[in-house]
């Protein structure tokens, strides 16, 4: 007689999926395979180091200065960890430049949270501010500055491939390209994307702006808003003034009517000669994926304009390079 075999191919079910490898994702995973978490796969809808949502280029500020006191507190854990990522991976991070805040009362607040974790910081006026950089501010002389010395430049694409890295060297699964269409929870977790359907026994989402898109299929929605944001170079008459070993970076805080101004940059870094500056207060968008609609445009590069003529010498009329951004807040307006 002839016996015939059949060999059914079972699913394989991941101990975890985490969909999205941007900063978040790309952490989440590495910390997972990092304590022994098996069978661990990233999904990322585009490539792996895009520049479509939160986590790209190649500047980001870090600092200890916060205004709220468990930021502060929170930062010092964080310090600790990119050191230690640094160490992992080979890759050089982090640059310390210290960074300056500076503006009307509003920058109070910064002090008491500060001065609430023992953390170093110089106090100073306007003016003497324009004093200690006097080839490249000309504030008003009765702001209000702190300097802290920890704060300085992330590498933003450079960590996120870092993490990337040591996940997998981990054990780790990253597939990129692979967007997921759709969520069917149960026991069993089934993720499906444009190139096949994943098994998990769980799910963490880490997709940003995405989010709510993301979560439709499941008839979940989560107070979330997407912002839209510019992130502008500029060129300026005295470059080695404005590089990342002689200017910090910096957070202006102003009550301009009834809200609070808020503009950050950083010094020459990313760009050969060219200083970076953006404008908190990003106009809402409603999907991502219209990230680049013309009907997406506005008057930011005006506004941070006025802002960096009125407060910095030196520094052109016009930005030389204008990128596009996005973060997601939640309801207490603290970014993704």
């Amino acid at each position: 007689c002839t016996c015939v075999l059949l060999v059914y191919l079972i699913p394989m079910i991941y101990e975890v999926i985490v969909i999205g490898a941007g900063v978040e994702g790309s952490a989440t995973g590495y910390y997972l395979t990092s304590r022994g978490t098996k069978n661990v796969l990233m999904l990322e809808q585009f490539d792996a180091l895009h520049t479509r949502g939160s986590s790209h280029g190649g500047s980001r500020i870090t600092r200890k200065a916060y205004d709220q006191p468990y930021f502060v507190k929170m930062m010092e854990e964080a310090f600790r960890l990119w050191s230690e990522i640094e160490q992992q991976s080979g890759k050089k991070l982090y640059h310390k430049t210290g960074i300056l805040v500076f503006g009307d009362n509003n920058v109070e607040s910064y002090k008491t949270s500060l001065q609430a974790n023992n953390i170093p910081h110089k106090i100073m006026t306007g003016s003497e501010a324009n004093r200690e950089y006097n080839q490249q501010l000309q504030l008003p002389d009765d702001y209000l500055c702190i300097f802290e010395e920890y704060g300085g430049i992330l590498r933003a694409t450079i960590a996120v491939a870092a993490m990337q890295e040591l996940f997998v060297r981990n054990g780790g699964q990253l597939l990129d390209c692979h967007k997921v269409t759709g969520l069917i929870p149960g026991p069993v977790v089934t993720i499906e994307t444009n190139k096949g359907s994943f098994r998990a026994k769980k799910v963490i989402v880490t997709v940003g702006a995405w989010t709510n898109k993301l979560l439709e299929t499941t008839g979940l929605t989560l107070p979330l808003k997407i912002k839209r944001t510019e992130a502008l170079y500029w060129s300026t008459s005295n470059p080695e003034a404005f590089s990342s070993s002689k200017f910090p970076t910096f957070i202006h805080k102003k009550l301009v009517g009834d809200s609070v101004e808020e503009f950050y940059g950083l010094p020459i870094h990313e760009y050969p000669g060219l200083l970076k500056a953006g404008y908190h207060s990003a106009p809402e968008i409603s999907d991502p994926d219209e990230r680049d609609a013309s009907s997406c445009d506005s008057a930011t590069s005006e506004i941070v304009t006025e802002f960096i003529q009125k407060h910095f010498k030196g520094v052109t009329k016009k930005p030389s390079i204008v990128e596009i951004c996005m973060y997601t807040e939640t309801v207490s307006c603290n970014c993704e």
